[in-house]
């Protein structure tokens, strides 16, 4: 289960990454201020979701709970929220 669990948030992450950096246009109709508020915390999930995916996990307790898969997938959803939230 933790194997599926690891591939969905790399997955997930993965799919984030490429679609910012593929297709930046669509972030155009977003007003700016919403975006430089919303992006760094999607970009802060999508770093906890490679993180978990690959398998690696933090010696320091805080970075373990800032990487968590919970906080990775809050965090990518909370931002996307945040973006198109009118």
């Amino acid at each position: 289960m933790t194997r599926a669990f690891r591939l969905a948030s790399f997955i997930a992450a993965s799919a984030v990454s490429l679609g910012l950096m593929l297709f930046p246009f669509l972030l155009h109709p977003v007003p700016v201020a919403r975006l430089h508020s919303a992006l760094p915390l999607m970009l802060l999930g999508v770093t906890g979701g490679f993180v978990y995916g690959i398998g690696y996990t933090p010696d320091n307790k805080l970075l373990r709970i800032i990487l968590s898969p919970v906080s990775a997938w809050a965090l990518m959803i909370g931002g996307a929220t945040l973006m198109m939230a009118r």
